[in-house]
């Protein structure tokens, strides 16, 4: 699947408390070409004294606009409606409409989008805080696909359902703030290469889980979540419970130093119990890990850098399973006209080295950021090389120049989808090269609400798809239009 589109939307002029657009305050993160830009995660136009949106939604705070001075605009009133003396609603929505020409879909084979789609995503949500102590949040999500022949799976289309719907509450123990949160809920943790909310699909993803949250302003913080994923489905008001796939997990954080730009760490153990779960050297079968992964991340002078890396143990039916994943990326921001940053990303991911030892060693992504500058690819087997550029034309304009090598890590398994799909068996070839990707991309801020981003993706087949047999050239090209309020 890809990902990027078009829009012809109206543009709303700036106003002057509105938020600005930034990226999460704590991620290092280059844009990927393919994980385009939305309102929520480009640079900041100009400065101003409001909140930022947020990746996530549920993570905003409006608080600050309870003095009614600062509610001077139709949008500042609408983020934050007075219930009684001390409760507060506020209201939110996203309409993102994307065109795209995909040519060559999974490299010629299979069903191809011959002509062209479009695809919209809106979403409405509602934050209720009644008093200090509770909050119910309510998200619903409409994603369709027009015209596209490739095939539509849910994340692509999924007309109106609950996206998100939970109670929170919190309370002060000794020097932190613990919240309690239960309900339908978005989950990012991290960079978010474990657990994203998938921005970059059409349909975004969230979790029936059940999560503790401890902040402190020093020291370490922390939590603790339990569930399950979704079922989702395609028509309206039909995603469930997927009682196959549980998820429980803890984390823990801690900043190491003074100062914005010290290292945070972050430590996360995941286990995960998925029934079904496919391999390429293996049938399907229940697949129950333990996922233990350490990120550091932080800038030293104009040099930023994140790295993280992942183990995973555990039982595939009956196979003992050992598996791995590694993170590095790092870059410089020259003090130059146009701000240029020089980056490279490195990700590695194992895949299954015998298909005769009894083990498995193919990593299991669970809810990963695309990682290859578009979203077919996963990283389960993966080796991918990407020297980046970007820079700043002017305030609202952010451009970039991204490439990337692609290698199976190992030769007796096959490539992976971005949803873990098989989409070349190992033993269709013997080689590791998968292939060489460009693209390009440019992000404008037309006011604090609405985005343009285009994208131009390149993939040239390298050795081991043409052994399998089909292996055309892949192209991509989209244009997206991203409201947010």
């Amino acid at each position: 699947m890809l990902l990027t589109t078009v829009a012809a939307a109206a543009l709303l002029a700036p106003v002057a408390d509105a938020p600005i657009a930034t990226q999460a305050q704590d991620r290092v993160v280059p844009i990927p070409a393919q994980n385009a830009p939305s309102p929520g995660n480009v640079p900041p136009p100009a400065a101003t004294k409001a909140p930022a949106f947020k990746l996530i939604n549920h993570d905003e705070d409006w608080s600050y606009l309870a003095d009614p001075a600062k509610r001077a605009t139709p949008w500042s009133k609408l983020k934050y409606i007075p219930v009684g003396e001390t409760s507060y609603l506020s209201l939110g929505g996203e309409f993102r409409l994307r065109l795209e020409d995909r040519g060559n879909e999974r490299f010629g084979r299979g069903a191809q989008d011959e002509d062209g789609n479009a695809q919209t995503r809106t979403r409405l949500w509602a934050d209720l805080h009644v008093g200090s102590r509770l909050r119910a949040f309510v998200d619903v999500q409409d994603a369709r696909s027009i015209d596209l022949d490739s095939g539509e799976p849910p994340i692509e289309v999924s007309r109106w359902d609950l996206h998100q719907a939970f109670l929170e509450t919190n309370a002060e123990v000794g020097d932190a703030k613990v919240r309690l949160r239960v309900g339908r809920q978005e989950l990012g943790l991290g960079a978010y290469r474990l657990f994203d909310m998938r921005e970059g699909a059409n349909s975004r993803t969230s979790f029936d889980m059940a999560r503790v949250l401890a902040d402190r302003k020093t020291g370490w913080s922390g939590g603790a979540f339990y569930g399950y994923a979704l079922r989702e489905a395609k028509t309206s008001w039909d995603d469930a419970t997927n009682f196959d796939y549980r998820l429980a997990g803890v984390t823990a954080s801690r900043t190491l130093g003074q100062g914005p730009t010290a290292p945070k760490l972050e430590l996360l153990y995941v286990n995960s119990d998925k029934r079904g779960a496919v391999y390429d050297s293996v049938t399907g079968g229940r697949d129950r890990r333990g996922s233990y992964s350490a990120r550091l991340a932080g800038r030293y002078g104009q040099w930023d850098y994140d790295l993280e890396g992942v183990y995973q143990d555990g039982a595939y039916r009956d196979l003992d399973v050992s598996a791995w994943y590694v993170s590095a990326m790092g870059g410089y921001t020259f003090k130059a006209p146009w701000s240029p940053r020089l980056g490279l990303r490195l990700e590695a991911a194992s895949g299954d080295k015998d298909r005769n030892d009894g083990k498995l060693n193919s990593y299991a992504q669970m809810f990963p950021q695309p990682i290859s500058l578009r979203t077919d690819f996963g990283i389960t087997n993966m080796v991918a090389i990407q020297p980046q550029l970007t820079f700043k034309p002017a305030p609202k304009l952010t451009a970039g120049l991204q490439v990337a090598g692609l290698w199976r890590q190992s030769d007796e398994d096959g490539l992976y989808g971005l949803g873990g799909q098989v989409l070349r068996g190992g033993l269709e070839g013997t080689a590791h090269y998968v292939g060489w990707r460009q693209a390009a991309f440019a992000s404008y801020a037309v006011s604090p609400f609405v985005t343009v981003t285009g994208i131009l993706n390149h993939t040239t087949s390298g050795t081991f798809l043409k052994q399998t047999g089909m292996a055309d050239d892949q192209t991509y090209a989209g244009l997206i239009v991203g409201l947010r309020f």
